[in-house]
């Protein structure tokens, strides 16, 4: 567990793990449709592949 502090000087803790493939469909509904029209669709399968190494 690690404590991080905002740019406003709010701390908090959180618990970070590895990605794992079963989170893929939860970051997927995460991304808005105005990041699509900014950003383009994201493979979100090539991007854990090139994290991972």
């Amino acid at each position: 567990m690690s404590t991080i502090t905002s740019s406003a000087g709010k701390a908090e803790s959180v618990t970070v793990r590895r990605t794992e493939w079963s989170d893929a469909e939860e970051i997927n509904n995460l991304i808005s449709p105005a990041a699509v029209a900014v950003f383009g669709r994201i493979n979100l399968f090539y991007f854990f592949s090139e994290s991972v190494l």
